[in-house]
């Protein structure tokens, strides 16, 4: 037998196999609601202003000068 072969073939469905299993156990997790998430992050301090003009400060486009 072409050793080459049976080494790429064994490769390939373990990583198939492998696969299959992590998509099977990801499945039994439960993921927090967006609820959570919001209560666990809260927003950065300042008003709405502040925080516009900084977003708006950080997306200024290049100039080619």
């Amino acid at each position: 037998m072409n050793w080459p072969l049976f080494w790429a073939l064994l490769f390939g469905f373990g990583m198939i196999i492998g696969n299959i299993m992590l998509v099977k156990h990801s499945a039994k997790m439960k993921m927090p609601s967006l609820k959570d998430a919001k209560e666990t992050h809260p927003r950065p301090a300042g008003n709405k202003d502040d925080i516009i003009h900084r977003h708006a400060d950080a997306e200024k486009p290049n100039s080619p000068e």
